[in-house]
């Protein structure tokens, strides 16, 4: 008869997680085979389920009172407190500056790219030449065709009645 190989570390850590409940569905359902059909997987977790089980028996230590204030303590020795004061703020000043200067300049570049890049003076100049298409546009609207209006515009086709003189 052979002797069980152990498990290694890796199979070890996969049966902790697995006991724990971290591992996904897939490796889970891996594990749950391998329990299945390995006596030796099987012998392991059930070691360290009964192992887990009589953790909770061990007596829960309370942490003491100054246990907080000891911990907050250590830290602040650990990092050093913000400097405020004088110093502190003649610092923050010129930073505070040089973001308003930066925003500043931004606005005013992309106000100035924008106009470039539109041609504002393009387009009103559109506008006026078309200023009479425009202000008519309703009574166009009324015709069918547009060389319905063209022969409507045609010196020759209502005469001269003298209406103009």
């Amino acid at each position: 008869m052979t002797t069980p190989r152990p498990l290694s570390d890796d199979e070890r850590e996969d049966l902790t997680a697995y006991l724990d409940g971290e591992l996904d569905e897939q490796s889970a359902r891996e594990l749950e085979a391998k329990l299945g059909r390995d006596p030796n997987t099987r012998a392991e977790a059930e070691a360290l389920k009964r192992t887990w089980d009589l953790l909770d028996y061990l007596p829960q230590p309370e942490p003491s009172p100054s246990f907080t204030q000891r911990t907050l303590s250590r830290i602040s020795t650990l990092r050093p407190a913000a400097k405020t004061g004088p110093v502190a703020r003649r610092r923050l000043w010129p930073m505070a500056l040089a973001w308003a200067a930066g925003i500043l300049l931004a606005a005013a570049g992309g106000y100035a790219g924008s106009t470039f890049l539109s041609g504002r003076d393009r387009d009103d100049e559109e506008l006026v030449r078309d200023l009479r298409v425009i202000e008519n546009k309703r009574l166009y609207e009324q015709a069918d065709d547009l060389n319905f209006l063209r022969q409507l515009d045609h010196p020759d086709l209502f005469g001269d009645d003298g209406l103009g003189s």
